[in-house]
């Protein structure tokens, strides 16, 4: 089965939360994904987010303030 790349945005994105959970044991906000990536509004970083849980690379639990979890550790290329 083919994993789906990335796009630049969304390994922007993937990288930054990866790191996040490194340093802090725990998942970002969402508030804090758009300020750590530089994305202009909310509803953008929520799109990223949607964009790696449809491609598998996070699985999100909704209702909760920090209710990302990885599922791929591994990074593929960018498209």
């Amino acid at each position: 089965m083919k994993i789906p790349n990335l796009t630049a945005k969304q390994m922007i994105v993937y990288r930054f939360i990866r790191e996040y959970m490194d340093q802090n044991r725990e998942s970002p906000y969402i508030r804090e994904i758009q300020q750590g990536c530089s994305i202009t509004s909310y509803k953008g970083a929520v799109d990223k987010l949607l964009a790696l849980e449809k491609k598998g690379y996070i699985k999100r639990k909704l209702n909760k303030h920090r209710g990302i979890a990885l599922n791929k550790r591994e990074l593929v290329t960018a498209e």
